[in-house]
Formats: C-alpha cells, structure tokens, sequence
C-alpha cells in the first residue's frame, strides 16, 4: 500500500501566524468577481471554448492577460515566445490534427529549499463547442464544466498573490495550470505529465484539480447548496481529504465534504499525476442537470455555494504550501515497462501493451504500471 504523509501545523507557532495572515485575504474571493469572469468565459460569444478552436485560444489569452495584471509571472522563461504563458501542443483526434495549449503561471517559493517543490492548482478551461440545436440553442456554454473550475483558479491565484504580497510567506512553489483539451481526453495533462513537464514529476508534492465547482448534482437535497465532493486517490493521496476536513471545521468554512456514489465517472486532468504517483485531490460537486448539455450557463450557477468552495481550496492550498512536511513514495517505486489504457469503457481497457503511447480504440494516452523497488 502506497503511503503518503502530509504533517499539517495548525496549532504550530510560526504556521499558525503565518495561516492567520494567509485567513486575511480569503474574503477578497468574491461572488461578484467569479460571476464576472465565469459570465465572460461561458458567454455564447465564446462558442463553446471547443479544443483547438479559436475560442479556446481566445480563453487561453484572456487568463494569460489575467494573471499579467494580477504580476503573477509565467512558469517559462519568455525566449521569443509570443506569449510565454501558453505551453502549446499538437493533438490528433481521429483524422484530424490541431494545436491546443495550456496556461501555466506561478509563484516561486520563499524557502530555498522547499521552493524547489511544487504544488500544481489545476482546471481546464476548454468544452464542447457548438452541436446541434436543442430548441434556439446550439452552444454547449460549459458553466459549471469547466468555466467554474477555471475561474475558481483565477481567484484562488489573487488571493495567494494579494496575502504574498502583503508578506505572507508560502514556502512551496505554487503552479497555477488551466489545461487545454480536456473535454478530449485529457489532452492538455497528459501532454504535461508526458511530454513537457514544466516542473519535475519527482518534485510535484501534490496536484489539486477542480473540474465542475460551480453547480449542484442534488438539487432537492437540504444541503444542495452547501457541500462538495472530495475525491482522493487512496493509494497515494489519503491524508490530503484528512486535512482538507481538517481545515473545513477549524477555519469555519462548514462545507460538507462527501463522497460521490459514482466516483469512477469523475475522470479529470488529475488522472495523469496520479498514474504518476503524484498525490491528488480532486473538488467538485458532480455530474449536474446540465452536464455537457446547452443548457449549462452561467445563470445555473450559485455562485454563493461556489465562493464557499473556492475559499476552502484557497485555505488548503495555503496550509499544504507551507506544511512541515509532504512525503510521496514514488521513489520507492519503478516503471515496469507495462501500459494500460484508463478505463473508459472501451475495447482495450483490460489490454496490456508494452510501449507508451495512445490507445487505438480511444486515443486516450496510455498510463504506466509500477512495481515496489
């Protein structure tokens, strides 16, 4: 059994001023700013954000001009790129080929040492495009999946960089990545973890992914407004729900956090890191009403219910940065040469194949097996 260990400070001296401080800015996340940002992204003017569009572009360029205001630098080192918050990649789905990319910004640690580990805070920001009409409408706005998730980035981003610079100090890097093409299979994560990580694999300590934060899965229950799923990877994430709950109670945040009964069906951009031994935890409140349909717009939304999210995110992000210690075992492990396709339901899912690469039922990339050293 993998194990992880997460020693959280709570009651220590010095991580209980700096959370205090860190507290401080934890009401500048505000219903008004993430209704702003969310209304502009899953606007029909947006068509829909699809993969490779120029949509998705044009959203990719909106968060990169939003972490510029915010000075929250990009991760890469500028050298002639056009805009060096994008990280670009081809993708090929069915016949077609098309180029995506992700938005990767951060805040360097202020330990010289622990700031050479990473936390990643991650959501995607592509969706469906346009389809068919159902009745006058034709685009799938993507409000809750995943205009919530990313905007929820972009505040939690604000609030870590107004407490930094009010002297708040995070030990830990903290890499900010809105991932392309997840909607298609992941496309923007699997390329990070497979292709371009902009950050050591060995030194990422966590990835906390939000997809879906922004609507209700159960809209008659009394706590329909008031809860969100927590979803960890037991093998390698255990303790990380242990201290988001842990935070919930003592800084009064008062979410119930649940499990969802179907939570083979919550497939997001955490999936790579965690066949990469890289601790997860994953936010949502579910599969709504609205799920990949037209109907998911910004109007759904209770942004109430998601401010309240967010902030819990925002308060875990700070605590993890700055926690005595976050132990993975992926030293302890290797690649055994062996990969399979992430379950999805296709032909190939019980495959065993011998070299990366895609699967060619569902061109989801394929994940690695590991074996105890």
């Amino acid at each position: 059994m993998f194990q992880l260990l997460v020693v959280l400070s709570l009651r220590g001296q010095g991580s209980k001023n700096k959370t205090a401080h860190a507290n401080d800015h934890v009401t500048s996340i505000t219903e008004n700013e993430l209704s702003a940002h969310l209304r502009f992204l899953a606007s029909d003017a947006m068509q829909g954000r699809k993969v490779g569009s120029a949509f998705e572009l044009l959203a990719a360029e909106y968060l990169a001009a939003q972490y510029r205001a915010m000075e929250v630098w990009p991760l890469q080192t500028p050298g002639g790129k056009l805009n060096p918050y994008l990280q670009s990649f081809d993708f090929t789905l069915s016949q077609s080929k098309g180029k995506s990319q992700n938005v990767v910004a951060w805040l360097e640690g202020s330990d010289p040492e622990l700031k050479k580990e990473y936390l990643l805070v991650t959501a995607h920001y592509d969706h469906l495009g346009t389809g068919s009409k159902t009745g006058n409408d034709s685009i799938f706005n993507g409000a809750a999946d995943d205009a919530s998730g990313t905007v929820a980035l972009l505040e939690i981003a604000q609030a870590l960089t107004a407490a930094k610079k009010a002297g708040v100090k995070f030990k830990r890097s903290i890499v900010f990545i809105h991932m392309g093409g997840e909607e298609s299979g992941l496309l923007g994560s699997n390329y990070w973890v497979s292709n371009q990580p902009l950050v050591p694999l060995e030194q990422t300590k966590a990835i906390i992914n939000m997809d879906g934060v922004g609507g209700t899965d159960k809209p008659q229950a009394a706590n329909a407004n008031n809860y969100v799923y927590v979803l960890v990877n037991d093998s390698t994430s255990g303790p990380l729900d242990k201290a988001a709950a842990k935070l919930n109670s003592e800084m009064q945040v008062n979410l119930d956090l649940l499990q969802p009964e179907n939570p083979q069906q919550f497939m997001s951009d955490n999936k790579p890191f965690e066949y990469e031994l890289v601790p997860s935890i994953y936010f949502s409140t579910g599969l709504t009403e609205h799920y990949h349909k037209v109907s998911d717009e910004p109007q759904t939304i209770n942004y109430t219910h998601m401010a309240k999210i967010v902030r819990l995110v925002y308060l875990f992000t700070a605590e993890l940065a700055n926690a005595s210690e976050i132990k993975s075992v992926r030293s302890a492990y290797a690649k055994t040469g062996e990969y399979f396709c992430p379950p999805c339901g296709c032909a190939s899912d019980k495959k065993v194949f011998y070299q990366a690469g895609v699967c060619a039922d569902c061109r989801m990339t394929l994940e690695p097996r590991w074996r105890a050293k």
